[in-house]
């Protein structure tokens, strides 16, 4: 599978009314403490709390009026089901969400203002495997967050803008779950200017794309829980991400569950921004202050806001590592 710069450029032109151009924040702190030129994309401050809407509309505007008609269904951890129930309510389509039963509060709470059909399950990959049965059975469209082109383009089209602000950048941080994030950004920063580095962040729990990377190929894992949600859990070995991922992403980290909240807790203190687990490993990382991102220009993408108010303040109270 083949993502194309110029399909990206279109996309953003496609939902540029429907989406927010999100601010590309420079952070004097992380700058200091990373010894580089840190730069904070803000797409928690995106519709629905995550960059989840710009793949969501740009797959949704392409359907036709028998495919609206039917309405989609979508299994998600979260956050892509909020973002695909806000595209698919602006544009009158019938939003079937399945979810996991440890799904945050606020993500549901969303799903319900999105007028969502939800319905629970054991675990993400469980309600994976019900929504294609329901999608075959049924004729609804399936939507994954990153097996699909079109939600890949969507995503790149945060690299639009970056370009757009910050056009000398050196290094770009992103985060990954099933992959679709880095591997439309990185197609399109690299088609740019293949000089540009781009670095995954995973977890430590669930470092499968990191494994599948070191190995050549997509391998499984074992997964531990982790707090980060939103980048946990498995991929399909069979997929379009990891064949873009090998071209385009130059070395993928991963980080901790405790360095994720201390850098929840270190980007409400410094930038008053509310954020969730699975939307700063990115900040985790250079929290480390990594040596070999002295003196660059380094944009990251803080992907994510969407936790429940209790557990924001657990986390932020919490010790953590740093």
């Amino acid at each position: 599978m083949v993502i194309k710069a110029q399909n990206i450029f279109q996309a953003r032109e496609r939902i540029r009314s429907f989406v927010r151009k999100t601010p590309l924040e420079y952070s004097p702190r992380l700058s200091r403490l990373a010894n580089a030129e840190v730069f904070l994309k803000m797409e928690n401050w995106q519709h629905s709390g995550s960059f989840k809407p710009r793949g969501s509309f740009n797959r949704l505007l392409k359907m036709n009026k028998e495919e609206r008609a039917k309405g989609i269904v979508a299994p998600t951890a979260g956050n892509h089901g909020v973002g695909l129930s806000f595209a698919a309510n602006q544009l009158s389509i019938t939003a079937n969400i399945f979810l996991p039963q440890t799904a945050d509060a606020s993500k549901l709470k969303m799903l319900e203002d999105n007028r969502a059909k939800v319905t629970f399950f054991e675990n993400v990959e469980t309600a994976r495997r019900s929504a294609l049965q329901i999608a075959a059975g049924e004729g609804i469209t399936f939507l994954s967050a990153y097996n699909d082109v079109s939600m890949i383009e969507g995503g790149g089209t945060i690299a639009v803008e970056i370009l757009e602000d910050l056009p000398n950048i050196d290094v770009a941080l992103i985060c990954i779950g099933g992959g679709g994030l880095i591997a439309g950004i990185g197609t399109l920063l690299k088609a740019v200017n293949p000089k540009i580095q781009v670095v995954g962040l995973q977890t430590d729990n669930s470092p499968q794309m990191k494994r599948s990377f070191e190995a050549g190929k997509p391998v499984a894992i074992e997964h531990k829980k982790s707090i980060a949600e939103g980048i946990s859990g498995s991929f399909e070995l069979e997929n379009m991400t990891f064949p873009i991922i090998q071209k385009v992403v130059d070395r993928i980290e991963t980080v901790s569950d405790d360095e994720l909240v201390a850098a929840m807790r270190w980007t409400f203190e410094n930038h008053q921004i509310v954020t969730e687990p699975s939307g700063v490993p990115c900040i985790a990382y250079l929290l480390r202050q990594p040596k070999e991102l002295v003196g660059k220009k380094i944009m990251l993408t803080i992907s994510g806001r969407n936790v429940a108010t209790e557990k924001f303040l657990q986390f932020i109270e919490a010790k953590g590592s740093n």
